[in-house]
């Protein structure tokens, strides 16, 4: 299927607007928005502006909370707890990262431990914002069972992702991976474009491998590198559910399901101050001296460039930015459904199909 190409600021304000027509406050709706058409500008469409149409049904089945009452608690100079209320993943998110940021400005480090959570897709852009300030950040959420244990045939696990930031503009690292061989809104936006998917990604609910996307819906992913991926896994699932007192494991929901329970996600956020460590000026010298090596490493053969974790991202937003962001067919079908019900004007497209 073609892809469509839309400019970057109707997009953003199209979003913002479906979410506060939803009864999402204009200022969550805008830091909504943001991230998910942020996911789009680093080319990350499976986080992207593809997960809307599933936040407001969230909002409309009563799994998301769109006016949530967040409360976080100091429990000591460096960490904090959130209870996010069931609101908007973005939003929780954006809470728990600023107060570990604070807590960090004081201490040296800020942790912030989240439950009642919910999907917030792309990671990397908490710990981006985290570390545009100065900061290293890291960060972890549980989700939706997805791999099974190692040797196992169910889903237990999330695909559990972990994110890491440090650095400013483009001196800025950005690790932002799934534990799972591939992240599932991969999976699920091969599902909706009735695509097969590659061998190796999943098996079926029998534990059978397979290249059927809704089959493997039902089924679990497979986790990245094997035993080990499976390990991240678990040690992100301690972090972010069982430290956080949120749903663990098989027991985390889902805002795609038809229960009407919220999916009491649990995340941890963690961020470093490099003034309290070797000091902030040393720590940002120190890094770029460290990039420059890599950038400069031998390269293999076929090989044209080394990057760094996020370089492509940025390269990609530039892109995007100027000349507009492409969406699937299946996404510009979901936005029409979602601009009839809201009464609202898709944006226009801006370059026509695109194949």
């Amino acid at each position: 299927m073609g892809e469509s190409v839309f400019l970057h600021q109707e997009l953003l304000r199209f979003v913002s607007d479906c979410l506060s027509c939803a009864g999402v406050p204009r200022d969550d709706a805008d830091w909504t928005a943001h991230t998910l058409v942020r996911a789009d500008v680093w080319g990350r469409s499976t986080h992207g502006v593809s997960r809307l149409l599933a936040y407001v049904r969230g909002i409309e089945r009563g799994k998301i909370n769109p006016t949530p009452s967040i409360s976080v608690t100091r429990t000591a100079m460096a960490t904090v707890t959130v209870d996010g209320d069931d609101g908007l993943g973005p939003v929780v998110a954006k809470v728990g990262m600023e107060h570990a940021i604070l807590c960090a400005k004081e201490s040296g480090v800020g942790a912030a431990s989240v439950r009642r959570g919910n999907h917030a897709g792309a990671l990397g852009i908490y710990t981006a914002m985290a570390a545009q300030e100065g900061f290293v950040a890291l960060a972890f959420t549980n989700a939706q069972p997805a791999i099974a244990p190692w040797g196992g045939s169910k889903a237990f696990f999330g695909t559990n992702p972990i994110a890491m930031s440090a650095g400013r503009g483009d001196q800025q690292i950005t690790v932002d991976l799934a534990t799972s061989v591939v992240a599932r809104g991969n999976i699920i936006l091969a599902a909706k474009e009735g695509k097969p998917i590659p061998e190796g990604w999943a098996m079926d609910e029998r534990g059978v491998p397979t290249t059927d996307a809704k089959a493997a819906l039902s089924g679990a992913v497979l986790p990245m590198a094997g035993p080990k991926g499976y390990s991240l896994a678990l040690l992100v699932e301690v972090l972010a559910g069982v430290l956080s007192g949120s749903a663990v494991g098989d027991q985390v929901g889902s805002i795609y399901d038809d229960r009407p329970e919220a999916p009491d996600t649990g995340m941890f956020f963690l961020a470093l101050n490099p003034e309290m460590f070797g000091g902030r000026q040393l720590f940002e010298s120190r890094l770029f001296e460290m990039e420059e090596e890599i950038h400069h490493a031998p390269i293999a053969d076929g090989v044209d460039q080394i990057y760094l974790p996020g370089e492509r991202k940025r390269e990609m937003a530039r892109e995007r930015e100027a000349s507009g962001i492409p969406l699937c067919a299946q996404t510009v079908a979901e936005l029409e459904q979602l601009a009839q019900q809201f009464s609202l004007r898709v944006p226009k497209i801006h370059q026509g199909e695109q194949s």
